[in-house]
């Protein structure tokens, strides 16, 4: 195994935080490539069936621009299985998976404020 960056580290210790959150990934904001990610190790293959569609959700949250309310900040999706949360900070996204739909909601995003100082 390759070791872990000293950003990979930090996002591990912030999964520790809330079992129900499956996975943390960043991804570039223009093509929603992953820059950076980690997942709890039983649902990296959770988290990965999620890649196509978090690469659609950020085509679609660009495309939002076209409806002059300017760019979208945070989107918060609930679904039957799971909880995912989007936020925008400078040129990245922030994703945030949870692998229960009665994930804390607030949990999840109450983790944004330490992301957003870890300077991607």
């Amino acid at each position: 195994r390759v070791m872990d960056t000293p950003k990979e580290l930090e996002l591990r210790n912030l999964l520790k935080r809330d079992e129900s959150i499956m996975g943390i990934v960043v991804a570039e904001k223009d093509s929603g490539t992953p820059v950076l990610s980690a997942y709890n190790q039983s649902s990296f293959d959770s988290v990965d069936r999620f890649r196509p569609y978090i690469a659609s959700m950020l085509t679609m949250m660009r495309n939002s621009n076209k409806l002059g309310m300017g760019e979208t900040k945070r989107v918060c999706l609930t679904y039957d299985e799971a909880n995912v949360s989007f936020v925008f900070f400078y040129k990245i996204w922030i994703i945030i998976v949870a692998g229960e739909s009665e994930s804390n909601l607030g949990g999840m995003l109450s983790l944004e404020d330490e992301l957003l100082q870890m300077r991607f």
